[in-house]
């Protein structure tokens, strides 16, 4: 459980699921209203401090493409594509992910109690310490938000938001990364 507690840079990885074209169409507006942005913040703590990404796209053919402000902020990152719900069960996703070596997921994306799901509790079984972003996942409906992010915690995960892992990450004021990074959650 400790694993849990702490989020460090040297041990996490980054998952951004799905923030495609026509499923950002479909998302409750109340919640994903801030998705886009909380996913900038992510990817941009993420580049700046040496934590890895990883980014999926499901059935792109159908769905469409990583929203432009995402793909930019992804830069020349390939997403991975796949059908299967869970990250998990796509072998070109575990052979980015199992080098790293790294112990620590950071979730993002959509939709919450579909594919965000799925892959936690893959990772939770494979003993990962898996931290859900609540403010950067989305479902079409609320109460599927809410119940996708209830379960995840009940089965293992940590529930969070972006700004508590900005500054878990940053861990105090004064240092460098803390004045090119805080801008950011202001």
């Amino acid at each position: 459980m400790d694993q849990q507690l702490r989020v460090e840079k040297e041990e996490i990885v980054l998952v951004v699921i799905d923030i495609q074209e026509a499923l950002m169409k479909a998302m409750d507006p109340e919640i994903g209203k801030n998705l886009p942005r909380n996913l900038q913040i992510l990817i941009t703590f993420a580049r700046e401090l040496g934590v890895p990404i990883l980014a999926t796209e499901q059935y792109p053919k159908g769905l469409g493409r990583t929203i432009p402000e995402i793909r930019k902020e992804l830069g020349d990152l390939p997403p991975i594509e796949k059908v299967a719900f869970s990250c998990c069960r796509v072998a070109a996703f575990n052979e980015r992910l199992n080098p790293l070596g790294r112990k620590q997921i950071l979730l993002s994306g959509i939709e919450t109690h579909v594919c965000v799901l799925q892959t936690a509790a893959d990772l939770i079984q494979r003993g990962y310490g898996v931290h859900v972003v609540a403010d950067a996942v989305c479902s079409r409906r609320r109460l599927d938000w809410e119940i996708g992010l209830r379960w995840m915690e009940k089965n293992g995960a940590m529930i969070t938001t972006t700004e508590i892992i900005a500054f878990q990450l940053l861990k105090e004021a004064g240092t460098d990364e803390f004045k090119r990074l805080s801008k950011f959650v202001k």
